[in-house]
């Protein structure tokens, strides 16, 4: 193997990649980089064993075919401490990497690329495309709503379905749900898998890229995403998840209008003094004026009161402030609406301007 590549190159894909790299012992080629060069493409891969991501890159000069592993840490400095303009010549010769970097010189241990660990088996069930920032929108809207470290495992991710003519993200850690959905032009094979939240936090990363068609394989046990020159998988979560349609309201009927800024800021004065283990509040809604309350172990309290428009029932709700506001600062519009279903055990919150997402918040008992 023998290549040579621009600095500022080949340390922009490092950069990327290297965010899967952590310090193990018992595994010590996780710390490695697969290194392949093959029909003009250096491929770079890393993997946890949970997520894979491999950052393509064309070589116009000549080169050697080959492929090997070496530090990811190593070589990464090696690059960030080269000169702006430099160039990073890499020659593999017995089972050693020679690497040059203008006046450097340096010769990094390898291991055999066959140990390295790979996803290359998906047995796909499902292959179609979605614009990318249709994809990190509706992550962006839901993602706050994952389990974590959950004893059930089917909560830590975010459940990503095709059920008729549309694409769900959905979100659970059981107390609070959110759900974003988007029209696919084409018909697609149903599928319905549990991406884990590690995962979906590396993939909204990935997709801060300028808006463009990217392409979903979705297999039995693995995820494959195509984003510009990287290739992202990662395993999905066995289990089943949650019945999330049976929550919903069949019906929104006397939905209560608020303004989004004015309700965030009132909320945020009561939450100074909520009680730190429970964060609730307490609604009190009544003749066109929402009253919030809080208190606190201290015996502390905090009220504060605004005017909306409602003649309605009286309403009196307890509450997790900051699941409320999680959702208030996803929300871009002016308004929203809460629905309080039938039972008075939870409240179903939308956009006035945005059908496509949706959040259910369990109250709190009063």
């Amino acid at each position: 193997m023998k290549f040579n590549i621009k600095k500022n190159i080949l340390i922009k894909h490092l950069q990327k990649i290297n965010r899967l790299i952590v310090k193990n012992t018992s595994f010590p080629i996780l710390e490695n980089i697969l290194i392949t060069m093959k029909n003009g493409i250096l491929s770079l891969t890393t993997t946890n064993l949970e997520i894979e991501l491999i950052s393509n890159i064309k070589i116009s000069t000549k080169y050697t075919p080959g492929t090997t592993t070496i530090s990811g840490r190593k070589i990464l400095d090696i690059c960030r401490n080269s000169s702006e303009s430099s160039e990073i010549q890499m020659q593999l010769n017995k089972n050693k990497m020679h690497i040059i970097s203008h006046n450097s010189n340096y010769i990094l241990t390898t291991l055999p690329a066959d140990n390295f660990p790979n996803h290359n088996d998906l047995d796909c069930i499902s292959d179609f495309f979605i614009s990318s920032d249709i994809l990190k929108t509706m992550i962006e809207k839901t993602q706050f709503s994952m389990g974590k470290q959950d004893v059930r495992y089917y909560l830590n991710g975010m459940l990503l379905e095709k059920n008729n003519t549309s694409l769900y993200t959905v979100a659970t850690d059981g107390y609070r749900l959110a759900m974003s959905r988007t029209h696919l032009e084409k018909d697609i094979n149903f599928f319905s898998v549990i991406i884990p939240r590690k995962g979906i936090i590396e993939l909204y990363r990935l997709l801060n890229v300028q808006p463009q068609l990217i392409r979903i394989l979705v297999g039995k046990n693995n995820i494959r995403i195509y984003i510009e020159e990287s290739i992202f998988t990662t395993q999905l979560i066995e289990g089943k998840y949650p019945d999330y349609k049976s929550i919903l309201l069949n019906t929104e009927n006397n939905p209560i209008l608020f303004n989004r800024q004015l309700l965030k800021q009132s909320l945020l004065r009561v939450a100074i003094l909520s009680h730190e283990k429970f964060c609730g509040i307490t609604m009190h809604i009544k003749n066109n004026q929402i009253k919030l309350f809080s208190d606190n172990q201290e015996e502390e309290t905090a009220e504060d009161k605004f005017n909306i428009n409602y003649s309605g029932n009286t309403i009196e709700i307890s509450i997790n402030v900051y699941y409320i506001l999680d959702i208030l600062n996803t929300i871009t519009s002016n308004n929203i609406l809460f629905f309080i279903n039938e039972y008075n055990n939870s409240i179903q919150i939308k956009s006035e301007n945005d059908a496509s997402t949706l959040y259910v918040v369990m109250l709190l008992k009063c």
